[in-house]
């Protein structure tokens, strides 16, 4: 009898062992360093919309949406 409770217990522990392993490693799986955010030419950070300073979030039809400049010129897509 004392034999078999030494198994049982033994079973319970890597048992355990091995959910508290496999949910730490899954925990940590997005535990990656993220890339720094890109800036605008002036150092700024762009808006919500991916949008610099002085640039208007256009919806292009066909192009979807643009950051285009407030003087005019060429549209180019959102920093993200």
């Amino acid at each position: 009898m004392n034999k078999n409770f030494q198994n049982i217990t033994s079973v319970i522990i890597a048992f355990l062992l091995g959910f508290i392993l496999g949910m730490w490693a899954w925990s940590s799986r997005d535990a990656k360093p993220q890339a720094p955010l890109p800036l605008c030419n002036d150092g700024s950070i762009p808006d919500h919309n991916g949008c610099c300073p002085g640039e208007i979030y256009t919806d292009m039809d066909d192009l979807g949406y643009n950051c285009c400049p407030q003087t005019g010129g060429d549209c180019f897509p959102p920093l993200r």
